[in-house]
C-alpha cells in the first residue's frame, strides 16, 4: 500500500499540466494514534484537528510534499521585494493540484476498499489568529518529512521552497518515523547560529530570530505556541497584510496570497 500511495502521488505530478514544474514529490507516513497529534493542541492551535477528527476511522495520516522546480525559485530570489510571477503561479497551481490529488486519492482508496478523508491545501485557518486548524506542515513533521525552521517552514530532504499535502485513512500504514526518532536538524540558524538569511530576506520585516531553546521534540517550534511576535519570531498579521498586497498584483492568476522570500535560501532545497 505505501508503495502504491508514493507512485500515485508522483504519477499525478508528473502527468500535471501546470504551467508550474516540479522537482520529485516526498511521502511519509504516520499514525492516526502518534502522541504529537494532540500535542499540535498545546503547540499551535487549541481547537487543531485530530486525525479521528477528519474521519473517525482514521489508522494512518499521509503527508505528501510538491517541492517547486528550482527556476521557480531563482525568479523569486531575482528582486529582494517584488514577488516573481512564476512563485504566484506555483501557489495558486499547486494548492489546486494538492487538492485534486487528494480528491483523485480519497477515490482510488475507495476502489481498495479503504476510506480516505483530507483539509484544502490553504485557507482553512482561524481568521483570527491565521493558524490553521490542520497544518499540512506539522503533520509532515510527524510523518518524518522534515523539521521546521526559523522561517516557521518545514525544511525536508528536498527544501522547504513547495506545498505540502496531507490525508487520513482507515488503513494501517508503516510510520515514517517514530515519536521517539531523533530529528535531523535542517535549519542552519537552528543547527550552528550560522544563517539568518529568511529574516532577512522578509521584505516586510515579519521575521525576528528567537532563541534556538524555544523548539519542540519532534521538530515543530515551540514558538508557535505563542500569539505575539517577540516570542515567535513571527508577526504573522504583518506577514498577511502583505501577502494580501501581493496577491493584488497578480488578480490574473487567482488569489495568490504568497510572498516565499522567506524560502529562497539555502533551505530551498535541501
Amino acid at each position: 500500500m505505501e508503495t502504491f500511495i508514493t507512485d500515485f502521488v508522483r504519477r499525478q505530478v508528473a502527468e500535471t499540466e501546470t504551467e508550474t514544474r516540479y522537482r520529485q514529490p516526498l511521502v511519509g507516513f504516520a499514525s492516526a494514534a502518534d502522541p504529537r497529534f494532540p500535542q499540535l493542541r498545546e503547540l499551535a492551535e487549541p481547537t487543531h484537528l485530530l486525525p479521528t477528527d477528519l474521519l473517525p476511522t482514521a489508522r494512518s495520516v499521509i503527508s505528501f510534499f510538491l517541492p517547486f522546480a528550482k527556476e521557480v525559485v531563482r525568479a523569486n530570489r531575482a528582486e529582494p521585494r517584488q514577488v516573481a510571477r512564476e512563485w504566484a503561479v506555483a501557489y495558486v497551481e499547486t494548492n489546486t493540484l494538492i487538492n485534486r490529488i487528494s480528491q483523485r486519492f480519497i477515490a482510488a482508496l475507495a476502489e481498495r476498499g479503504v476510506k480516505a478523508a483530507a483539509e484544502p491545501a490553504t485557507h482553512n485557518w482561524d481568521p483570527v489568529t491565521l493558524v490553521s486548524r490542520w497544518s499540512h506542515k506539522s503533520v509532515a513533521a510527524i510523518a518524518g518529512l522534515g523539521s521546521f525552521g526559523l522561517h516557521h517552514m518545514l525544511i525536508t530532504d528536498a527544501g522547504c521552497a513547495g506545498r505540502f499535502g496531507s490525508l487520513v485513512v482507515d488503513a494501517t500504514l508503516e510510520p515514517t518515523s517514530a515519536p521517539d526518532d531523533p530529528i535531523r536538524e535542517r535549519c542552519l540558524y537552528f543547527l550552528d547560529g550560522s544563517c539568518r538569511i529568511c529574516v532577512e530576506r522578509c521584505p516586510v520585516g515579519a521575521l525576528t530570530a528567537v532563541p534556538k531553546e524555544l523548539r519542540a521534540t519532534f521538530g515543530c517550534p515551540a514558538i508557535l505556541a505563542f500569539p505575539n511576535r517577540t516570542e515567535t519570531g513571527l508577526d504573522k498579521h504583518r506577514c498577511y497584510e502583505w501577502l494580501l498586497q501581493v496577491a493584488d498584483q497578480f488578480p490574473e492568476v487567482g488569489f495568490a496570497d504568497a510572498c516565499g522570500k522567506c524560502a529562497t535560501g539555502p533551505c530551498a532545497f535541501k
